[in-house]
C-alpha cells in the first residue's frame, strides 16, 4: 500500500488517515480493506484540498455526498463511501491519537446518507428461476465453449454462499472432494472458515476442470477461475500458454454471472452477492439452523445473521426450496455421469471425485 502524499491534501488530514490506516492494519485488516479505506479516504481528501474545504465541516461532507451523487454514482455506493468517512472520523474524534491528528468532533450525520431501497431477497430470483439455474444445459464439447466455467462459478455460489472475493481466492486446493468441504482461507476481515461443498456444486466443478478452461498443467495453488493477459479462454489453454492464468478481477466475475443467470434464466441485473442471498434463503426455508447460516456466510455476529434473515424468508417456504434440493441432487447425478464419460473418452488420469 502506497503512504499517501502530503503536499495533494490538508496536512492534518493525511497525517490523521496514515495513522488510521496504520491501526487499522496492525488490528487485522486485511490488504483489500485497507485499500478501499486508502482510496476513499483519499477522493474525499483531494475533494476537500480542491474546493478549498475544511474536512471536519459537516456543509464539507454534505457537499462531497452532492458531488457524487450528481455524478451518477449509485445512492448504496454513496452510503458506502460516508459511512466509512464516518467510521474514520469516529476513530480520529478519540484523544488517543494526539491533538495533532485528533478532530473534535465526527462532521458526518446520519441525515446525510441518501435512502437505499433494498429489494427483498425473494424478488432477486424466485425459487422457480433459482431452479433454472441448476440444469446443464451445455456439456458436450461442441457447445462447451466457457459455459462450464460459468456454470461451476453460479453452482459454487448459490450452494456455498461465499462472496464475490472469496470466490476469486480459491485455489484447487482448497476444494475437499471426499468431504465435501470448501476452505475460505482469506474471508472478509481475513479470517479463516470452512463451508459447504455439495454434490451439485462437486459436479458443476469436476466439469470445469475437464473442460480444458482452466489449463490442466497448472498448480492447485493457482486460482481455480481465472483469465489470461488476453482475456480468452480455451485457444492460449491449448496452445500451452497457461503462464498468463490469473484471477478475474471482481468486475470480470460480478458480469460474467450477470450474463449467465440472464442466460439461464432470462432475469437481468443478478450479481455475485445476489446468488449468495438467494443460496441462504433457499437455505433457511429448507430448515437450516440459524447458527448454521451465520457460520456459512461468515458473519462474526449472530445479530448480523438475523438482521440478514429478515430478508431472506419467502412466503412459500420449505415445500418450495426442498424441490430445487431434490432438483439439484438429480443434477449432481447427472453431471457426475457425464463426467465419468468426458474422463474415459480423453483418458483423464486425475479423478476429481
Amino acid at each position: 500500500m502506497q503512504k499517501l502524499v502530503v503536499t495533494d491534501m490538508n496536512e492534518k488530514f493525511s497525517r490523521s488517515v496514515a495513522a488510521y490506516l496504520k491501526n487499522a492494519r496492525y488490528t487485522g485488516k486485511s490488504k483489500k480493506t485497507l485499500a478501499n479505506y486508502e482510496k476513499r479516504l483519499r477522493l474525499y481528501g483531494l475533494f476537500c484540498a480542491d474546493n478549498d474545504l475544511r474536512e471536519d465541516d459537516f456543509r464539507t461532507v454534505s457537499a462531497w455526498r452532492d458531488s457524487m451523487l450528481d455524478a451518477g454514482m449509485k445512492p448504496s455506493s454513496v452510503s458506502q463511501y460516508l459511512n466509512e468517512l464516518k467510521i474514520f472520523f469516529t476513530a480520529v474524534s478519540n484523544p488517543i491519537f494526539g491533538s495533532d491528528l485528533c478532530y473534535p468532533e465526527n462532521p458526518v450525520s446520519p441525515e446525510f446518507f441518501p435512502k437505499v431501497a433494498k429489494r427483498p431477497y425473494d424478488q432477486i430470483l424466485t425459487d422457480e428461476q433459482a431452479a433454472k439455474l441448476i440444469p446443464n444445459q451445455k456439456t458436450t464439447a461442441a457447445k462447451a465453449g466457457t459455459w462450464p466455467r460459468n456454470y461451476a462459478i453460479c453452482a459454487l455460489l448459490l450452494t456455498s454462499k461465499i462472496r464475490n472475493s472469496e470466490l476469486l481466492d480459491l485455489t484447487l486446493s482448497d476444494l475437499d472432494f471426499r468431504n465435501g468441504e470448501l476452505t475460505v482461507s482469506h474471508g472478509k476481515g481475513d479470517k479463516f472458515r470452512v463451508t459447504e461443498f455439495s454434490p451439485f456444486a462437486q459436479s458443476a466443478v469436476r466439469l470445469y476442470l475437464l473442460s480444458g478452461i482452466r489449463p490442466g498443467n497448472l498448480p492447485d495453488s493457482a486460482p481455480l477461475f481465472g483469465t489470461t493477459a488476453a482475456h480468452t479462454f480455451g485457444a492460449e489453454a491449448a496452445a500451452g500458454g497457461t503462464e498468463n492464468f490469473h484471477a478475474g478481477t471482481a468486475q470480470w466475475l460480478s458480469s460474467l454471472v450477470e450474463r449467465h443467470v440472464y442466460a439461464a434464466t432470462g432475469v437481468r441485473n443478478v450479481r455475485t452477492h445476489d446468488l449468495r442471498h438467494v443460496g441462504s434463503r433457499l437455505a433457511l426455508n429448507a430448515g437450516a439452523s440459524m447458527e448454521l447460516l451465520q457460520a456459512e456466510l461468515g458473519h462474526s455476529s449472530m445479530n448480523t445473521t438475523q438482521i440478514y434473515s429478515g430478508r431472506l424468508t419467502m412466503r412459500r417456504g420449505q415445500n418450495a426450496a426442498a424441490a430445487v434440493f431434490s432438483l439439484m441432487n438429480e443434477w449432481a447425478e447427472r453431471n457426475q455421469k457425464t463426467a465419468d464419460a468426458l474422463e474415459r473418452a480423453a483418458g483423464a488420469n486425475q479423478k476429481f471425485a
